[in-house]
């Protein structure tokens, strides 16, 4: 999940866990995940229309709503990877902080219109989330076996490392849409 704003190591430290286990209810980490998309889309609705496709440090709003809509279907197949004892297809474009994968989402979801994105947006997130429902608590915190570098990847530290990756997108954007509204 790469920032254009910067090195992203959100996924890292996410991932660095070594399968720890953090989890008794699944519940929990959707509803994290929930209003961290939640949160996301309200700040995306806010901005201007003008806002939504002016460029921040290479990307625009726009442009981060598009990669988000992409990680949504990205982390259903990775975890349907995992489940197989399978390392998730995005880690081959990882050394390159994810650019190629993002740049295709960008591509792929490429509306101008904020309202037909945060549609698709909503909507690839209530695929998310209707996928990671129907997984049992085990296969939350199971450890399939899979890794990447030393790090141990689980369904739990896939979905955490999206729900930052929310959470980090909608701070910078807000800082960044704040700064654009100064004198």
């Amino acid at each position: 999940m790469y920032n254009q704003f910067g090195n992203d190591n959100r996924r890292r430290t996410v991932f660095q866990n070594k399968g720890q286990s953090h989890l008794m209810d699944p519940k929990e980490p959707i509803r994290k995940i929930e209003k961290a998309v939640s949160e996301y889309i309200s700040t995306i609705e806010k901005l201007p229309e003008g806002l939504f496709l002016t460029p921040m440090n290479g990307w625009s709003p726009r442009d981060v709503t598009a990669h988000l809509i992409g990680w949504n279907q990205h982390t259903i197949e990775g975890c349907r990877q995992i489940i197989q004892g399978e390392r998730p297809d995005y880690f081959e474009d990882a050394d390159n902080n994810y650019r190629n994968l993002n740049a295709k989402s960008v591509k792929k979801y490429a509306s101008k219109n904020k309202i037909n994105l945060l549609a698709e947006c909503t909507d690839s997130f209530k695929d998310l989330k209707t996928y990671l429902e129907s997984l049992t608590p085990q296969q939350w915190e199971k450890d399939y076996g899979v890794r990447y570098r030393d790090w141990v990847i689980t369904i739990y530290n896939t979905v955490l490392a999206l729900q930052k990756d929310y959470e980090t997108h909608r701070e910078e954007i807000e800082r960044w849409a704040q700064r654009q509204s100064e004198p």
